[in-house]
């Protein structure tokens, strides 16, 4: 059966499973929470096996991270975004502070990947996930501020801290 997804798609959702196998604790945390074991979850994140972890699969993994990796993966290899129903006001100062570091994370690896004035598939797949990250800060960042504007009233927030919404 031909696989659904580009290379660097599976190359990025093999990224993305590891992430979430790490982020539950490990191998033998993620079979406890899918239906499958440690030898299926080892060639879904192995990129010299063609298995790409299943949807359902996928679902238990993020859900269990409480992250949607594998969600933001399989969608971006199908040229979609996930964004979030329900965005709440969050932590302006904390998501701002975040969207500072990613953003010179970003533009070091963009400074570094033009160098050669080429962007190579491995370089794109490199940047993306990171350009996906300081979106999403941002976006909560904007939903903030929305909620502020909605609310027509003052908001604490401390800088890189926790602050009241």
């Amino acid at each position: 059966m031909k696989q659904p997804f580009s290379a660097a798609s599976v190359a990025a959702i093999k990224t993305a499973t590891k992430a979430a196998v790490a982020h539950v604790g490990g191998i033998d945390a993620a079979a406890c929470v899918s239906r499958v074991g440690r030898t299926q979850f080892s060639d879904y994140s192995n990129r010299q096996r063609d298995a790409v972890v299943p949807l359902d699969v996928a679902l238990d993994l993020d859900h269990s991270a409480e992250h949607p990796f594998l969600l933001h993966a399989m969608a971006q290899a199908l040229g979609y975004a996930v964004i979030p129903l329900h965005v709440g006001p969050g932590d302006f100062g904390q998501d701002m502070s975040e969207y500072a570091i990613a953003s010179g994370d970003i533009m070091a690896t963009a400074m570094r990947i033009l160098e050669d004035g080429v962007v190579d598939p491995q370089e794109a797949q490199e940047i993306a996930p990171k350009m996906m990250h300081a979106k999403q800060l941002l976006d909560r960042a904007l939903a903030y501020v929305h909620k502020v504007e909605e609310d027509g009233r003052p908001s604490l927030a401390i800088l890189g801290g926790k602050g009241a919404a």
